[in-house]
């Protein structure tokens, strides 16, 4: 996706300070430790071992302590990578997928973004 054509500006993160956690639930599966490589008001990027279907629906939460935001989301892009630039897991590929937030749910997907704003590393 071009950059031009997002909504919002997007912002990376740096999960090496993060105090906190992300988990990615579909309809079958969960994740946990995901990567989220950036992430605005209205989507985020992320990279797992495994690809996710175009199209399916997905819940994003952050954990921090006691406390929790979920979003959900829609995966509108899924593409292969081959090399890994930091390790999840030991696989030799990964997969980075965008995923747009439900407009509807507006309030929540600012406070994920707020929250999650902490652990934005604008030199990524």
């Amino acid at each position: 996706m071009l950059a031009e054509s997002r909504e919002t500006v997007r912002q990376s993160i740096n999960l090496e300070e993060v105090n906190g956690s992300f988990r990615i639930q579909t309809k079958l599966k969960h994740y946990d430790a995901a990567v989220i490589r950036d992430v605005s008001v209205s989507g985020a990027g992320i990279e797992l071992d495994d690809p996710l279907e175009v199209g399916a629906n997905i819940d994003l939460t952050f954990s921090a302590g006691d406390w929790k935001i979920s979003v959900e989301g829609r995966v509108v892009w899924c593409s292969m990578r081959t090399a890994r630039s930091d390790s999840v897991s030991h696989s030799a590929e990964s997969y980075r997928i965008g995923v747009k937030f439900n407009p509807r749910n507006a309030n929540n997907n600012v406070i994920f973004f707020m929250a999650s704003r902490s652990m934005v590393n604008p030199h990524i």
